[in-house]
């Protein structure tokens, strides 16, 4: 079978059991993998790389470092702050609790945030009077735009870092995300405050949770068991080695924002050095990383290299150029990034941004313009994943808590998703240079 033929089937089939929701993420990126093998796209290192790829090793120890900040109860002092000064404004509150998911975010990574202060939001709006409803879709919209901010915000940032650096020869750096970032939380906190009474319903939780579908089941296979659970925080070990991790966090995000050593080296330093110091112990440490996200996108790896070696990706962004033209690469931009919205709101964001990636840099490889805009903007829209409980786990995590219907997210999400749309392909560009 022709390469070209193989790759474009396997991702069809690829795309189909994701919006199914039927076949497990994992057994779907497997055979991904196993599928480029046997149609003799990759050969088999090839098509099983992404198991040792670094992307993966490092997303994995940032899974131990965000496990060890709920163990040692850093998450729950930082909640608690919030709760002693937030006040009883819905405003109010909405600012302090955005800027706490805000640096989290950026620090443990969007899932870990977000579950770590629904229970903290809860106890605000019992004691302030405010609605669940008008304080959760909030909190996990902000959280989702501050993603953005650092290198560990979210799988998303770690994926397309990676890319640039094979693709435009230098990564993105640990801060670099905030450029568009911060402005992007600071217009989505204004949003949810100013709009959000308005688009968001005025309920409370469901007195029982309604079984999860199998689309909510899978999103909640990407949230790790300590975080879906609560596993660890019933434990009883809050404070524990509570300097300690404060400490190796800090030394990891100084070594990856100076780049001493590679991002993989940094993470797998910082979990090391986690378990050594007895932070981590190795029922957490197993429970504690979402071996899901690792093989998805372990397994999705190969089929954005199969895209690029079989010229598939150079084919597609042909056929785009010749429907929008080679005139002003902004058009193109908004084309892929308008693909990567779409997608994002019934798969997971990181397969979304592995398929369309590669087409991506082919388009601006032959626009003859720097591959540097069109992954960044590519993040910001795979973060725009605002208008269904599905597109994110969190979004999902905070449905039961505000007592949401499917239907409550695009009201308050639309406009934050042309928003960001508009952010990935008017103001990146400005940034990041054609």
């Amino acid at each position: 079978m022709d390469p070209i033929v193989a790759t474009f089937l396997i991702l069809g089939a690829a795309i189909a059991a994701f919006l199914s929701a039927r076949v497990p993420l994992e057994v779907v990126a497997v055979g991904v993998a196993v599928a480029l093998w046997a149609t003799g796209v990759l050969s088999l290192p090839s098509a099983l790389a992404g198991f040792g790829d670094p992307t993966v090793l490092f997303i994995a120890s940032l899974f131990v470092v965000a496990t060890a900040l709920e163990t040692s109860g850093v998450t729950r002092w930082v909640g608690g702050v919030i709760l002693a000064r937030a006040g009883t404004r819905r405003g109010g509150v909405l600012v302090r609790l955005g800027g706490i998911a805000a640096v989290l975010t950026a620090l443990i990574s969007i899932n870990g945030a977000v579950a770590a202060l629904i229970p903290v939001a809860v106890v605000i709006a019992r004691r302030s009077r405010i609605p669940t409803s008008q304080l959760m879709i909030p909190l996990a919209f902000v959280a989702s735009a501050a993603s953005l901010l650092t290198l560990t915000g979210t799988p998303v940032n770690v994926v397309v870092s990676e890319l640039a650096a094979s693709e435009a020869g230098r990564s993105f750096g640990f801060f670099e995300f905030a450029l568009v970032g911060v402005p992007l939380t600071i217009a989505t906190v204004a949003v949810v405050v100013t709009l959000g009474p308005r688009l968001l319903p005025r309920c409370g939780p469901e007195p029982e949770p309604a079984e999860l579908s199998d689309r909510e089941s899978e999103t909640l296979s990407l949230v790790p068991e300590v975080v879906r659970t609560g596993a660890v925080r019933t434990r009883r070990r809050a404070r524990t080695g509570f300097r300690r991790t404060v400490v190796i966090t800090a030394a990891m995000v100084v070594v990856l924002a100076t780049g001493a050593v590679p991002a993989a080296i940094a993470g797998l330093l910082a979990a090391g050095a986690l378990i050594l110091t007895r932070v981590v112990r190795l029922p957490d440490l197993y429970t504690g990383i979402s071996w899901t996200t690792l093989v998805l996108i372990a397994g999705m790896i190969p089929l954005s290299v199969a895209f690029l070696d079989t010229g598939a990706a150079d084919l597609v962004a042909d056929g785009l150029l010749a429907v929008v033209g080679a005139a002003d690469p902004h058009i193109a931009l908004l084309v892929v990034c308008v693909v990567v919205v779409v997608l994002g709101q019934f798969i997971s964001n990181v397969a979304t941004v592995l398929i369309v990636a590669p087409v991506a840099t082919s388009v601006a490889t032959s626009l003859g313009v720097s591959p540097l805009p069109f992954l960044m903007a590519l993040t910001v829209a795979g973060a725009a994943a605002f208008l269904t409980p599905v597109a994110t786990p969190v979004n999902l995590m905070v449905m039961s808590p505000g007592g949401y219907r499917f239907g409550d997210y695009w009201r308050l999400g639309l406009p934050l998703a042309l928003l960001f749309l508009a952010a990935a392909v008017l103001y990146v560009p400005l940034i990041w240079r054609f």
